[in-house]
């Protein structure tokens, strides 16, 4: 009687992709054989290629255990395992590759290791070879879709820090400080969280200009971003509001922080304009929430207000007048409604 044929349900240690793991030298040195066939030499000698020698194999064992253990799975987790090998494809350069690139390189890495699999056919059936080579297309796919997905989202993230940050200086921009003020002043309303507002120019932007052109003033401008920088801490957000105009915002701060803030701001801007020769200077309106103001428009309103009072009084820093009780008030001097965050984002 014919013994009735058992269906071997590839164990690991019969599985292509195991033993194939024997040939990792050799596939890795494929990929980097394709990974320099169209780079020019000057290309090539950028390449880390001592650095992609020693991650190549440890990947390649990784990438053949992926394979061999699991079913690619068609609902990408960010911090899953497809991401991770995308990621580490596309750092083999060591430097941010074109996404052309990354999908070469994942694409060469496969073929490479479909290649080690092609010459494993006589020691494997050929249904065996197939189910492995259908996995590795499979978890390639998926890493593939990962790259892909990691692109859009790496991209979407500058697209929105481009949206909101000030070329010139690296501060945030009016866009953003429209946002950020909304942002507390709901947790002031909902939770009585204080912040400050400080609003400032520079004084003598206008002689840099006309003595030593625009570029010196560019660079002044971005001294005086840099010292701001330096000064507020993390949780505080400086904004470039346009031209020579500046403000910050700073949560959890009263108006007596909101001077000694401005003390510090002002110092540190001193400071740089004397290393550089620049001469130039701020004058600081500073107002707090809910200590003189609800209400946007109207905290700017003060703190301008407050601005040009130091402005003509030779002040470095000079606090706004209070509404009573916080409510809304109008008369202050300063340019008033000109200065609310509404006509400015229009």
């Amino acid at each position: 009687m014919q013994e009735p044929q058992v269906r071997r349900l590839s164990p690991a240690m019969d599985d292509p992709l195991v033993r194939i793991a024997d040939f990792r030298d050799e596939i890795a040195k494929t990929w980097l054989l394709r990974a320099v066939a169209d780079a020019s030499l000057e290309e090539i000698e950028r390449l880390p290629t001592a650095s992609m020698a020693r991650a190549l194999p440890e990947l390649i064992t990784a990438i053949l255990r992926d394979a061999a253990d699991a079913e690619p799975r068609p609902d990408l987790d960010p911090d899953g395992r497809e991401y991770r090998r995308a990621r580490q494809i596309a750092g083999l350069r060591e430097e941010e590759p074109l996404p052309a690139r990354v999908a070469l390189d994942i694409a060469a890495l496969q073929s490479a290791i479909l290649d080690a699999l092609g010459r494993t056919a006589a020691e494997a059936g050929s249904g065996t070879l197939l189910e492995a080579a259908g996995r590795v297309a499979a978890l390639f796919g998926t890493i593939q879709a990962a790259a892909a997905e990691d692109l859009v989202a790496s991209r979407a993230h500058e697209l929105e820090s481009l949206a909101n940050t000030d070329p010139l200086t690296g501060l945030f921009n009016l866009r953003y400080m429209h946002h950020h003020f909304e942002h507390l002043l709901g947790l002031q309303r909902r939770y009585g969280h204080p912040f400050a507002l400080l609003i400032f120019d520079l004084d003598g932007l206008k002689r840099i200009n006309d003595a030593f052109g625009h570029r010196a003033g560019d660079e002044a401008l971005r001294t005086v971003a840099e010292a701001v920088g330096e000064t507020i801490r993390e949780i505080d957000t400086a904004v470039r509001m346009g031209g020579d105009e500046f403000c910050v915002l700073a949560p959890n701060q009263d108006a007596d922080g909101s001077r000694v803030l401005g003390e510090r701001i002002a110092a540190a801007v001193d400071r740089r304009a004397r290393e550089g020769a620049s001469g130039v200077r701020v004058s600081i309106g500073a107002v707090a929430c809910p200590g003189h103001a609800i209400e946007a428009d109207r905290l700017i309103e003060l703190a301008d207000a407050a601005m040009y009072r130091a402005k003509a009084s030779g002040e470095r820093v000079l606090l706004g007048i209070p509404d009573p009780e916080g409510g809304p008030r109008r008369g202050d001097p300063g340019r008033g409604a000109d200065r609310s965050l509404g006509p400015r984002l229009q």
